[in-house]
């Protein structure tokens, strides 16, 4: 009888708390075919099943708990993972991990959860940070997992062991605060300076904006880090038309450069939409490595959790001069996304 108590009890308890968790994900396969050119005169080029070419695979476990008065303990834990289980570390990957408490007064998020950066340069394009949007054409290295470096000064994506304050939305507006201490030099640990993200954002009927400004702060021999990224975007119906850039400059490190874009999308039909993405990109630095990136691509929704895409994207940069900088290349992708 206890046995059957104690089973019924562990049973209903478990039923209790899967009505507060929702599981969600997405599984992405891409095919790749490109070449590139390097600037020592070196080339390659590769095809290759590889992920991510539209979104990041993944699964997701997202909770809530009502704890009454308005106020809700809320979590997530993302694993990204490989469906053509070719990247180094293996199938299974990081993704947003986070704890925290919603309310009246916002969302506080502890953790590893997505940075406001991230949200600007994912709303820059169509592409979001995939193959012709935050990111270039892949090279050999990196083809069985995204694409190659970032045409929006960096990527940032989360920053581990990091506290996000989300404000209520008021009439469209909202703001983020995202920080991260750093840690002093000690037996093993080498200093590093605290990363802060601030954003600001609006999203109201046709228009969306943000801004965003990322920083690292000096730390040993290295001068602060700092990247500023903005976006805005106007949908007229018939096209959804995109103007975004950004500024990053550091020092210690020979780095300054700026960069602007532009993106289209159109609906062609209910199912199928036609996007394309232009980013220059004006490097001040010594090596004045200026760059220039176009994508452009059709998706088609099978339904509405599965679509299938084709994109071209061609990336070249004046004065590459090593076997590690694109001097021109292109890339074609086919792709199958399904969200469940």
């Amino acid at each position: 009888m206890k046995k059957t108590l104690i089973a019924v009890a562990a049973l209903a308890a478990t039923t209790a708390f899967a009505q507060n968790v929702t599981v969600i994900g997405t599984v992405d396969a891409t095919y790749r075919s490109t070449t590139v050119d390097y600037g020592n005169g070196t080339s390659g080029g590769q095809n290759a099943i590889g992920q991510n070419g539209s979104g990041t695979s993944n699964f997701t476990l997202i909770g809530t708990e009502d704890l009454g008065g308005g106020l809700k303990a809320i979590f997530n834990a993302e694993f990204d993972f490989d469906p053509s289980n070719k990247t180094a570390q293996g199938p299974i990957g990081g993704g947003q991990l986070f704890v925290g408490l919603e309310g009246a007064f916002g969302s506080i998020k502890a953790g590893m959860p997505n940075s406001p950066t991230l949200t600007v340069q994912g709303s820059r394009s169509a592409f979001g940070t995939k193959d012709g949007g935050r990111v270039g054409v892949a090279t050999s290295a990196n083809i069985a997992t995204s694409s190659g470096g970032s045409v929006m000064g960096q990527s940032v994506t989360r920053t581990a062991g990091s506290l996000l304050y989300t404000t209520p939305n008021f009439s469209g507006f909202s703001a983020q605060l995202d920080y991260a201490p750093g840690a002093k030099t000690e037996a093993g640990i080498a200093e590093t300076g605290a990363t802060t993200d601030l954003g600001a954002f609006y999203a109201n009927g046709p228009i969306a904006a943000g801004v965003t400004r990322y920083t690292v702060a000096a730390a040993g021999a290295a001068s602060e880090l700092g990247l500023t990224s903005y976006y805005g975007s106007y949908n007229f119906g018939v096209a959804k038309a995109t103007l975004g850039g950004h500024q990053r400059k550091q020092d210690s490190a020979g780095i300054d450069d700026s960069g602007y874009g532009a993106a289209v999308d159109v609906p062609l039909s209910p199912a199928l939409t036609l996007s394309a993405h232009l980013v220059k990109v004006d490097d001040k630095a010594v090596a004045d490595l200026d760059k220039t990136m176009m994508a452009i691509g059709l998706n088609y929704a099978l339904s509405k959790r599965t679509s299938t895409y084709v994109r071209y994207v061609s990336e070249k940069a004046d004065n590459a001069t090593t076997a590690a900088q694109i001097k021109t290349g292109s890339e074609y992708l086919v792709g199958v996304r399904h969200n469940f």
